[in-house]
């Protein structure tokens, strides 16, 4: 059976997340399942829960690994605004 929960697809207009970070939302927003399409051609996997962000560990375009972090954003006429970086315990 195919799980038919939307996946909310952002697009950051940089080649990584951070406080002010800014990007367009390809589709979504919903709850649930994210990928995250940044510049430079670097995706990866998240969860968005109301206005918290959780992305999992990726590696950039230049190969950079990048650890999971998690981020208060501000969504917005099909843009979001990164805020601020949350910590990652509960």
């Amino acid at each position: 059976m195919l799980d038919s929960h939307p996946m909310t697809e952002l697009e950051p207009a940089d080649t990584h997340l951070y406080p002010g970070a800014t990007g367009r939302i390809a589709s979504g927003p919903a709850d649930g399942p994210v990928v995250l399409r940044f510049a430079g051609g670097a995706s990866a996997q998240g969860v968005l829960s109301g206005d918290r962000l959780d992305v999992m560990p990726h590696v950039t375009a230049a190969g950079t690994p990048i650890a999971a972090k998690r981020w208060r954003i501000a969504i917005a006429d099909a843009r979001f605004r990164v805020l601020k970086r949350l910590p990652l315990a509960p």
